[in-house]
């Protein structure tokens, strides 16, 4: 049984620590990047397509936009491996500049008009066949990483502890 220059403290006791410090801390910072990018994109997908008027889904939308370009959302993949149209962060951000444009050409249209209803259900149902983004930005930027140095440590734990298991 090896001791490191901590003293006492066996390797296996150390790693074992560092271990589920990782796990802890990645944790913690999954839930809160996790629903930061939540809170600034698919939250408000979301309270777009249920708006009761135009105002309201403009207001959505914009604030979309701008989280996008903070989060860098206007370009790259919400996908590791597989990439395809729909993972395109680029389409979806010229898709949302469309929407704003739409909403803008509705704006002298009467509440009351057949037209305008007609235009914000279209709009409602064309938000929501947009991506909800946060789940693959979150997996693309931060959790392979994550995921990779936590197979690492488990890998280093057990291997440390196979003669205690065994």
């Amino acid at each position: 049984m090896r001791t490191t220059f901590f003293g006492e403290i066996k390797m296996r006791h150390l790693i074992l620590t560092i271990f589920v410090l990782y796990v802890l801390i990645a944790g913690v910072f999954s839930a809160v990047k996790g629903y930061q990018i939540y809170r600034d994109t698919d939250a408000l997908i979301d309270r777009a397509q249920v708006a009761a008027d135009r105002e309201d889904m403009l207001e959505y939308i914009e604030q979309l936009k701008s989280n996008m370009e903070k989060w860098g959302l206007t370009k790259g993949y919400t996908a590791l491996i597989f990439k395809s149209s729909i993972s395109d962060m680029s389409q979806h951000y010229k898709t949302v500049n469309r929407y704003i444009e739409r909403l803008e050409g509705i704006k002298d249209v009467p509440k009351s008009d057949t037209t305008y209803q007609v235009a914000l259900n279209d709009l409602r149902g064309a938000i929501r066949e947009l991506p909800n983004p946060a789940a693959g930005w979150f997996w693309v930027h931060y959790g392979w990483w994550l995921l990779v140095i936590g197979i690492v440590l488990l890998f280093l734990v057990i291997v440390v502890w196979w003669d205690e298991i065994y």
